[in-house]
């Protein structure tokens, strides 16, 4: 597959895999599978894509994809904002937590 080719290329990134709209969107298991990397370095390729500026968008239905518009990164950082909110607030109550089993 040429894809698989072009991959080997040290300038390839995630994003030059990636089509616009959530409705091309490519799941984890597909991007693993054409590039032959495992989930996680993806995922941690994706995270440092994602902080040099690349808009690479997700969601846990479909998988990957760069915004075909504005609603679309909209609803993603949306939903990322949310979901930082849901983090902090396990964090804090975990912190806060005064349960110890056994004792």
């Amino acid at each position: 597959m040429r894809l698989r080719r072009l991959w080997r290329e040290e300038f390839m990134q995630i994003v030059d895999l990636l089509s616009h709209g959530q409705e091309n969107a490519i799941p984890l298991r597909q991007i693993a599978g054409l590039t032959n990397i495992d989930e996680r370095t993806i995922r941690e390729k994706i995270a440092a894509e994602r902080l040099s500026g690349v808009p690479i968008l997700s969601d846990n239905k479909t998988g990957y994809f760069l915004p075909a518009n504005e609603k679309e990164k909209e609803r993603f950082v949306q939903n990322m904002k949310h979901r930082a909110k849901e983090i902090e607030r396990a964090a804090k109550a975990v912190e806060k937590s005064t349960y110890e089993k056994g004792i």
